[in-house]
């Protein structure tokens, strides 16, 4: 058996097994002894399969333990037990199971997978009772990792399309975060102005050795979520770093890792999962987590901060957080153990200029949005009347918010105004009619006439003046006979 291929989990399920053998006081490590150990490892994915399956781990422990206090035991503990040649075989297949799952390193769970496989000698008792078969464990796991498909044949055969394994993959990777940096190449994201010292002090914390994690701390609206974009666009563009040029930086849903985690470990589980894939990465995945303060639940429930804690201290995870200076301090300031771990970025609202620096700087975006053009003074007055009337709110956000919304109503009205116009040609036609039919009148005769024709020119008038004025239609409007009065 070589050891490489197992991971220390699956070395301290070994372990155990030869535990529970020697409390029993019996002569080899059987596979049912192998079956309790993967159900008691803390950490494995097996709970949350078990669970999956509507199967309670003290259930399938306790019918196992009922069926080994039945077998046969010494009168004294042997300290070195030798492994059964069936507890050796499961193992072995194990490492078939952790490939047919596309895993590095064999888990608990392709232990208890192997287990259960129709070929092992494990006790029909066990079967009978416990009612698991492999295809169930298949299923589970598919749900777990989100494997599109699993094959579920036992062994695939030689030429099989399931056989190869570059037809499949598994997305545990970072089934619960977005790539940010692809994002950045795709060139989704808008320019950062005026952001680079807290940019380079970012890269500057992720380049330390050891309390390699920024947390991003300002007012909402200040631009926190930006810097990091920024900071992905340095990474796709190759102005990072050296060490960073490679790196990929995928910001973590926290929502759906708590989506549809119905029992009890299932959150942890996955983001322990998650976290395993970072630290495997060796320093080339770092992880951003908008609202950071939600790892810590101080209800005692789904806890992701004393997950990060280890990661954290070692320096194998990098992570760039934000979050507010108020939520900073009542949640991760009161954990002193998390706090020690960050590295704290202060992101300070811009003054005056450097806003309209910003809102200059991106302004293009809004122009091909709504295919339309801001001069100075639009630039300028979002950013003056922002201050002077939303002070509630941060700069450079609700200029944008400003900006944005002018250009969508500007949008609006003149889509509005382009439908006028037809209507407006009509009116033409009408009022051409009505003078024309006034040639040769008397207007001291014909006065109620000739008011209406006056009333019905003006108003047409100034409906022309003022789409004319305000959104540049120049109406040709062919009057013969001069004016109407």
């Amino acid at each position: 058996m070589d050891i490489a291929n197992y991971s220390s989990d699956a070395r301290a399920v070994i372990k155990a097994a030869r535990e529970v053998a020697a409390n029993l006081r019996h002569s080899e490590i059987e596979v049912e002894h192998l079956l309790i150990a993967t159900i008691r490892q803390e950490g494995s994915q097996v709970e949350s399969i078990l669970n999956g399956l509507g199967k309670s781990p003290a259930m399938v422990e306790s019918i196992t333990e009922i069926y080994l206090k039945d077998q046969s035991s010494r009168s004294s503990a042997r300290e070195n037990l030798s492994i059964s040649p069936a507890v050796q075989d499961i193992l072995a297949d194990a490492i078939n199971e952790k490939n047919q799952l596309y895993d590095t390193l064999v888990e608990p769970e392709h232990i208890f997978i192997a287990i259960f496989d129709p070929k092992s000698p494990l006790s029909n008792y066990i079967r009978d009772k416990v009612g698991i078969v492999k295809e169930d464990l298949y299923r589970a796991i598919a749900e777990n990792k989100a494997v599109e498909e699993i094959a579920t044949s036992v062994t695939p055969k030689a030429g099989d399309k399931g056989a190869d394994s570059g037809s499949k993959s598994v997305s545990g990777t970072l089934k619960y975060c977005t790539d940010l940096t692809n994002q950045a190449r795709a060139g989704e994201f808008d320019p950062v102005i005026g952001r680079d010292k807290e940019i380079r002090q970012a890269m500057q914390i992720l380049l330390r050795r050891r309390k390699n994690s920024p947390v991003l701390i300002g007012g909402p609206g200040v631009g926190k979520t930006a810097i990091v974009e920024g900071f992905a666009q340095a990474v796709a563009d190759g102005e990072s770093a050296d060490q960073l040029k490679d790196v990929k930086l995928m910001e973590v849903d926290m929502g759906a890792l708590v989506a549809g985690a119905k029992y009890k470990g299932e959150f942890e589980e996955r983001f322990k999962n998650l976290i395993g894939e970072v630290v495997k990465s060796a320093g080339k995945t770092i992880l951003f987590i908008d609202e950071i303060h939600t790892i810590v639940n101080p209800a005692g429930g789904n806890d992701a901060a004393n997950l990060l804690k280890p990661p954290l201290a070692r320096g194998q995870v990098r992570l760039i957080g934000a979050t507010t200076e108020e939520e900073y301090t009542k949640y991760i300031e009161k954990d002193k153990a998390l706090e020690r771990r960050f590295e704290k970025v202060l992101v300070e609202e811009p003054n005056y200029e450097d806003a309209v620096r910003i809102i200059q700087g991106v302004t293009f975006k809004y122009e091909e949005h709504h295919a339309i053009k801001y001069n100075e003074d639009a630039v300028t007055g979002a950013v003056k009347y922002a201050m002077r009337y939303l002070s509630e709110r941060n700069l450079p956000d609700v200029a944008l918010d400003i900006i944005d919304e002018a250009g969508s109503e500007f949008r609006l009205k003149e889509e509005f105004a382009k439908k006028q116009i037809p209507v407006l040609k009509k009116q033409v036609a009408v009022v051409e009619k009505l003078i024309a039919d006034c040639e040769g009148k008397n207007p001291a005769k014909e006065k109620e006439t000739f008011d209406k024709l006056g009333v019905a020119y003006d108003e047409f008038a100034r409906s022309v003046d003022t789409i004319s004025d305000y959104w540049g239609h120049r109406l040709e409007v062919p009057v013969e006979g001069g004016d109407a009065k």
